[in-house]
C-alpha cells in the first residue's frame, strides 16, 4: 500500500485543523441547544417552560440525556419513528431489496442511529416490533474519542429473516464528523484502490499519526483470510489500544458480532444502511478468486442490499470498480440515495486533483421528490456559477414547499420549526439543509 503525502494531504490536514479548532465551542453550543429543546419538549413548549421556570422551578422536568425520551437535534428536527408499513410478524422481504418497505427500514434506521441506546431500544423493540441485538459506540484513535456509532437489529428475535446494521451519519454540531467528510487524504490498499483515510480511521483500522503501521494492514488481511476465524485483529492500531476493552474498534468488533449473529440465525441475511467502506473491507480479490477480509464470508455472502443516504465519496476509480463488481453484479445490491443539492454527497471532490469517485448508479431525487436513476448526481462537485444560483433557488423553493407538505401529503409530512430553521439556513449555505434526514425519509415515502 502507499500513502499520499503530497499537497492534497497537507491541504486536507489544514482544513481538518481549521474545523477542529472550533470543535469545543460548537460541541458546547450544540449541547446547550439540545438541552434547551428537550427541556421545552418535556415541559409543554417554550412559553409553558418559561412560566414553570419563573413560578415553580421545582416542578420543571429535566430529562436525562440517556433516557428514551431525550432526542438529539436531528431527532427533534425529524420526529417520525414509525415505519411506512405497520409492524407485523412477517419477515422483511429481502427477495425485493429495492422495495419501498426495505428502503424505508434503512432510512429510518439511519435516523434512529443518531439517538441514545435507550431510545433506539424503545423504537426497535416497542414501535417497530423487531429485536435490537446491540448498540455500539466505537473508538477513533486519531480523534481520541468514541465517534463511530452503530446498531444491529433483526426482524424477529428467533429465526430472523433479516439482520440490519445501521451507522450514524454526520451530526450537526460535531466538528469531528465534518472533519471526516471534508478529509481529502487517502490510503492505497492493494487490489482495492485508494480509500478515504478518515473512514478507515473511523472503522478503527488505523491512525494517520502512525502511518508506518498501515504497512501491516495488508499482512493482517492476508493472514486472517487464510484461517477459519481471524486469529488477530485486522486493525493496525497499537497493542495498548487493541487490548483496551473499553475501546471498541468498529470494523473488528462489529464484523465479529455479525458472524456470531448470522451463525445463530442461520437463515438470516445482512443488509441495511452499512457504511460503504465497512462493506468494502469484507471483500478482497486475491489471485482472481473472491475471498473476504477477516474471512467474514458469512456476512458478505448474505449481504442482500446496501443503502446509503447522502453518502460522501469513499475511494478512487479503482475502488469504485471493485465495489461495483462486488455489489452490483450479477444483481444490483447497492442503492446510493441522493437528495437534490445535498452537499455531503458531493465531497470529497471528483476531479483530477482529488480523484474520489462514487460507484454504481445514483438514486437521485429532485426537489419535489421525483426519482431519477442517473450515473452520477448533477453538479457532482457543486463548484460552478450555475450551481450557486440554482442551489439557492432550490433552497427557497424547498422552504416554501415545506409549509404545504402536510396539506398535500398528510399530517405525517408536516415539518417542525427546527426543520424550517434548517431550511432558512440552507438559503445561506445551500446543500447543508439538503442533507437533512427529513428529505431522505420523504424521498423514500413519496418517491
Amino acid at each position: 500500500g502507499s500513502v499520499n503525502l503530497d499537497w492534497r494531504a497537507r491541504f486536507s490536514l489544514f482544513m481538518l485543523w481549521s474545523v477542529r479548532s472550533v470543535s469545543q465551542p460548537l460541541k458546547h453550543f450544540g449541547r446547550w441547544v439540545e438541552k434547551a429543546i428537550n427541556l421545552c419538549a418535556s415541559n409543554g413548549g417554550i412559553l409553558r417552560t418559561l412560566y414553570t421556570l419563573s413560578m415553580d422551578p421545582q416542578a420543571l422536568v429535566d430529562p436525562s440525556e440517556d433516557s428514551e425520551s431525550y432526542l438529539t437535534f436531528n431527532g427533534h428536527m425529524e420526529p417520525r419513528i414509525s415505519l411506512l408499513q405497520a409492524p407485523s410478524s412477517q419477515r422483511l422481504c429481502l427477495s425485493c431489496p429495492d422495495s419501498k418497505a426495505v428502503a424505508d427500514v434503512c432510512a429510518m434506521a439511519s435516523k434512529v442511529a443518531y439517538e441514545n441506546p435507550k431510545f433506539i431500544e424503545f423504537v426497535v423493540n416497542q414501535n417497530w416490533k423487531m429485536h435490537l441485538l446491540g448498540t455500539y459506540n466505537c473508538w477513533n484513535e486519531f480523534q481520541k474519542k468514541n465517534s463511530t456509532q452503530a446498531f444491529i437489529f433483526a426482524d424477529r428475535e428467533t429465526d430472523a429473516g433479516a439482520i440490519v446494521l445501521a451507522f450514524r451519519g454526520t451530526e450537526a454540531f460535531n466538528a469531528y464528523d465534518w472533519c471526516t467528510d471534508l478529509d481529502f487524504s487517502w490510503y492505497e490498499l492493494p487490489q482495492l484502490g485508494r480509500v478515504h483515510l478518515g473512514f478507515l480511521e473511523a472503522l478503527g483500522l488505523g491512525d494517520r499519526n502512525r502511518m508506518q503501521s498501515f504497512q501491516r494492514l495488508k499482512q493482517n488481511i492476508y493472514e486472517n483470510s487464510r484461517t477459519p476465524l481471524p486469529q488477530s485483529p485486522t486493525s493496525v492500531l497499537p497493542d495498548f489500544v487493541l487490548s483496551d476493552e473499553t475501546k471498541l474498534l468498529a470494523y473488528d468488533h462489529i464484523s465479529a458480532e455479525l458472524v456470531t449473529i448470522l451463525r445463530k440465525h442461520s437463515t438470516g441475511h445482512s443488509r441495511g444502511a452499512l457504511a460503504t467502506l465497512f462493506t468494502a473491507m469484507l471483500f478482497y480479490n486475491r489471485e482472481e478468486n473472491r475471498v473476504f477480509y477477516n474471512t467474514e464470508d458469512d456476512v458478505a455472502r448474505r449481504l442482500a442490499a446496501l443503502y446509503t443516504f447522502g453518502q460522501p465519496r469513499v475511494g478512487d476509480k479503482s475502488f469504485a470498480s471493485v465495489m461495483d463488481t462486488s455489489l452490483n453484479k450479477p444483481t444490483m445490491r447497492y442503492f446510493r440515495v441522493v437528495y437534490n443539492n445535498d452537499m455531503v454527497a458531493r465531497v470529497p471532490f471528483d476531479n483530477s486533483l482529488f480523484g474520489f469517485k462514487h460507484f454504481g448508479n445514483c438514486c437521485y431525487f429532485t426537489y419535489n421528490y421525483t426519482l431519477q436513476i442517473l450515473p452520477d448526481e448533477p453538479f457532482r462537485n457543486f463548484f460552478s456559477p450555475v450551481y450557486m444560483v440554482l442551489s439557492r433557488l432550490y433552497a427557497l423553493f424547498e422552504l416554501v414547499q415545506s409549509f404545504f407538505m402536510s396539506y398535500r401529503y398528510g399530517g405525517e409530512f408536516s415539518e417542525t420549526r427546527l426543520s424550517t430553521v434548517a431550511r432558512i439556513a440552507g438559503l445561506l449555505v445551500p446543500g447543508i439543509a439538503g442533507h437533512s434526514l427529513v428529505n431522505y425519509i420523504n424521498c423514500v415515502r413519496l418517491g
